[in-house]
């Protein structure tokens, strides 16, 4: 019993409004109390004394990889594996489309209706712009194992339903995915910072999440995506940001993507702090 009382004190770093008891993180994390100050500094002084010069001097270019690796051990992913950036739907349209590249003789993508309706919608989305008799196939939660056979070219899963509190068994999902040739596609949104997740264990190709729930970035704060490292060299970006090319500051006229995670990357970083 003492050991729980001790861990109490945790809720003293957050704001939290007298006499509230505060359930919403599945939908956004409380402000922890060490960001204004951090905030205001990077407003007086990171932009307005450094200015252009904050991109190099305080490092905004470097936030969504040197970010991404925090994110990483968080989620059982190795250094260098995690890039942070844009919004979740935008992650998962990046994965799903590497993904469905990676398989380009299947035409099924496989979720459950337990998953966000967002990352169903663009799957809607990006079937229709790739018009190539793609199908999204949804099935409910507990028969997505068996649903998974040799037709299915990327399985796309978020761990924890946000409405019930299920938890998927993301090692025996992936198995599954892999011994039919599937590409696995995790959405870690209800789960990073919430339950522990083992990435590297597990052998996913891909996973995506968000930083405003359980790991309190606060609004419009930006998403992640994990790449496997031995497979990220062959992901083909669907959105080739300037971000992504390998040489970003060369401005070259064609796109030459980055030989690692970076290559996930869009356009200019928002604050990652």
């Amino acid at each position: 019993m003492k050991d729980s009382v001790a861990t109490l004190p945790l809720k003293d770093a957050f704001v939290l409004p007298e006499g509230v008891i505060y359930l919403d993180g599945n939908s956004l994390g409380p402000l922890p109390k060490r960001v204004a100050p951090v905030l205001s500094q990077m407003v007086a002084t990171e932009w307005g004394q450094h200015l252009i010069r904050g991109w190099n001097i305080d490092d905004w270019m470097g936030q969504p990889v040197r970010v991404g690796n925090q994110v990483a051990r968080l989620i059982g992913a190795p250094e260098g594996s995690v890039v942070m950036g844009d919004t979740l739907s935008v992650k998962v349209y990046q994965a799903l489309s590497a993904a469905l590249k990676m398989r380009p003789n299947r035409r099924v993508i496989l979720s459950d209706s337990g998953n966000f309706p967002s990352d169903l919608y663009m799957a809607e989305g990006l079937i229709r712009q790739l018009d190539q008799g793609h199908e999204l196939r949804i099935v409910a939660p507990e028969d997505v194992t068996a649903a998974i056979d040799e037709g299915i070219a990327a399985v796309m899963i978020t761990q924890v339903d946000y409405r019930t509190g299920r938890l998927h068994d993301m090692a025996k999902i992936t198995a599954q995915a892999h011994a039919a040739g599937a590409v696995m596609v995790w959405d870690l949104a209800h789960s990073a910072g919430a339950v522990p997740v083992d990435l590297a264990a597990c052998q996913a190709e891909f996973a995506v999440g968000c930083t405003y729930k359980y790991l309190n970035g606060g609004p419009g704060a930006p998403a992640f995506i994990y790449a496997r490292p031995d497979i990220v060299a062959e992901v083909e970006p669907a959105l080739a940001g300037w971000l992504g090319h390998d040489a970003p500051f060369a401005f070259e006229p064609s796109y030459r993507p980055a030989k690692d995670i970076e290559r996930m990357r869009v356009g200019t970083p928002p604050s990652c702090r």
